[in-house]
């Protein structure tokens, strides 16, 4: 039996993605890369189940915006341009488009 591609979000891809998209710049200011692992849990947890098609930035931007502005407490303009981004990221390694990735 053949599983299905694209595979779902696994939790470290999506916290490496996360850490790559230093949404808030925290990272880049010398904090560890561990830093966006609750962002990237809480992601994971509220996407499980979700099918490729559903990995779409029109679908993904408004859970990532909910998640960075209860976890900052506040609404960034800033912050829309690295959630699209990430977004953009996510899609491409599980959208529905997804081809597999060489590390």
């Amino acid at each position: 039996m053949s599983k299905p591609w694209p595979p779902p979000p696994d939790l470290d891809s999506l916290k490496e993605l996360f850490a790559t998209a230093d949404v808030e710049s925290l990272i880049a200011d010398g904090c560890p890369t561990d830093e966006y692992d609750p962002e990237a849990k809480h992601f994971h947890e509220t996407t499980l189940g979700w099918a490729s098609g559903n990995f779409t930035p029109d679908r993904t931007i408004p859970v990532l915006t909910e998640i960075f502005a209860a976890q900052f407490n506040e609404e960034r303009a800033e912050r829309s341009t690295a959630l699209t981004q990430l977004a953009a990221e996510i899609e491409r390694f599980f959208g529905p488009e997804a081809k597999p990735q060489v590390r």
